[in-house]
């Protein structure tokens, strides 16, 4: 039992450790703005173009959505080369 303790309260510390190194906390912020970004692409597509009806190939959603995409790859780059 003792032991199990031990290993969760490593586990904690570490983890906590390694949520404030200042590199993990910048791809957390990319990896959030892509999120939002590559979600709210429909949206914010509506708001551009003044219409409802947004096409599935309609380049600002594309360009939303692509923008999106390379955050998620740049924070996935930061984690993977700087967070180890």
């Amino acid at each position: 039992m003792n032991t199990m303790l031990n290993v969760f309260q490593t586990f904690g510390q570490n983890f906590v450790r390694r949520m404030q190194m200042p590199s993990i906390i910048v791809a957390l912020v990319f990896a959030i703005i892509g999120v939002s970004l590559a979600v709210l692409g429909r949206r914010v597509a509506r708001m551009v173009r003044k219409s409802n009806n947004i096409e599935d190939n309609d380049s600002v959603l594309i360009t939303f959505k692509a923008i999106g995409l390379v955050c998620l790859f740049i924070s996935v780059l930061i984690v993977v080369f700087r967070g180890i």
